[in-house]
C-alpha cells in the first residue's frame, strides 16, 4: 500500500510541477505579448534588475549560452539604451552588464500589464510553494 501511495504522490508531484511550468511560460508569453523585445531579452532585463546587474559569465551560465551569444543580446539591449557596461573597480578586466534608468522603466511597465493585486497574489502564493519545497531541499 505505501508504495503505491509513493507512486500516486509522485505521479501528482510530476503532474504539478508540469502544470506550472506551463504556466510559468504562458505568463512569460504575457510579459513579452506586444513587446519589440525577445522573451530572452526580457528576462535578462529582469534577471539584471532582479541581481542589480550580471557578469558576462552569469548571464552565459543563467540562459545556458556561449559568451558570443550574452555579447550579441547585450549589444543589442545597449544599442536600445536599456543596459549599459560597468567594468569593476577591483578586476578592470570583469565587466558587469547593468540596467539604465530606461531599462528600469522597461521592467516597471511590463510589470504594469498586470493588475498589482494579482501580482501580490502570486508573489505571496509563489514565496510559500518555495519556502516549503526548502523544507524538502
Amino acid at each position: 500500500m505505501a508504495k503505491k501511495d509513493q507512486t500516486y504522490n509522485v505521479e501528482i508531484i510530476m503532474r504539478e510541477m508540469l502544470e506550472i511550468q506551463q504556466k510559468s511560460k504562458m505568463f512569460v508569453h504575457l510579459l513579452s505579448e506586444g513587446e519589440s523585445l525577445s522573451q530572452n531579452q526580457l528576462i535578462l532585463l529582469l534577471q539584471l534588475k532582479i541581481n542589480s546587474g550580471m557578469k558576462a559569465t552569469e548571464i552565459a551560465d543563467f540562459f545556458n549560452v556561449t559568451p558570443g551569444a550574452v555579447t550579441s543580446m547585450c549589444d543589442k539591449l545597449e544599442k536600445l539604451n536599456l543596459v549599459h557596461r560597468v567594468r569593476e573597480s577591483e578586476d578592470r578586466r570583469v565587466v558587469k552588464m547593468v540596467l539604465t534608468r530606461m531599462g528600469e522603466e522597461k521592467v516597471h511597465a511590463i510589470f504594469l500589464k498586470f493588475p498589482s493585486e494579482k501580482l501580490s497574489e502570486m508573489a505571496k502564493i509563489l514565496k510559500e510553494v518555495n519556502t516549503l519545497m526548502s523544507a524538502i531541499f
